[in-house]
């Protein structure tokens, strides 16, 4: 059977017991991936890398081990994500901030799609918040926009940020500008590929419109 998407390949995974082999194989791929894209000067050298990382499961002792030496020039730029969609394992949790090198940077994605959303939130911590199922349609949906208020206000707070994924209108990054989200991602600003592409100019031009408006 062809595996269509991550939630197929995880579901399998957990089916078989091979959810740490999953995450060891992100970790390092990502990684390697991200740190031949510097050295060809195909990503800025300070951009961050934000890993996939399975909430309930952490890299075992060997491979975290033989991780740092390889990958510790580029360590202090990697942002550990977690999904709301696995239970979240307070040892894997503490087996993640604990490993050699780790910038100390979490990200919480999809952030309300979990059932233990503010559980999540407090004890992971995280540096970044990402929002995405919220976000559409949010310049016509009041109860959106206030939700979205009310987690800018309190990411802000703690010197967290706002990322607001799966803008594809105008309209959206507007509205989501105007909440006071920090960072923008979604098909309106470019299209994903193996090698990251410029943010379209139209794009870049409506966030110059608004800011001169303000």
């Amino acid at each position: 059977a062809t595996l269509k998407n991550p939630e197929m390949i995880l579901k399998i995974a957990r089916g078989e017991n091979k959810l740490e082999d999953v995450e060891r194989i992100c970790i390092f791929k990502s990684t390697e991936t991200f740190d031949q894209l510097r050295k060809n000067k195909l990503v800025k050298e300070d951009a961050l890398l934000f890993i996939n990382s399975i909430a309930s499961v952490s890299l075992n002792d060997e491979d975290r081990t033989r991780f740092h030496p390889c990958f510790s020039h580029i360590q202090s730029q990697i942002v550990v994500e977690v999904t709301e969609e696995e239970n979240m394992s307070e040892e894997a949790l503490v087996r993640k901030r604990e490993t050699e090198g780790f910038s100390g940077m979490f990200a919480l994605d999809d952030y309300g799609s979990g059932y233990n959303t503010e559980i999540n939130l407090l004890n992971l911590n995280p540096k970044y918040i990402k929002i995405d199922l919220i976000v559409r349609d949010i310049d016509k949906d009041f109860d959106k926009q206030q939700l979205v208020s009310n987690i800018v206000e309190y990411a802000h707070q703690r010197e967290a940020y706002i990322i607001a994924e799966g803008i594809e209108t105008k309209e959206e990054l507007l509205k989501v500008l105007e909440l006071g989200v920090d960072y923008l991602q979604g098909y309106y600003l470019s299209y994903p590929q193996s090698n990251p592409q410029e943010v379209f100019d139209e794009s870049i031009q409506t966030i110059k419109n608004y800011w001169k408006k303000r």
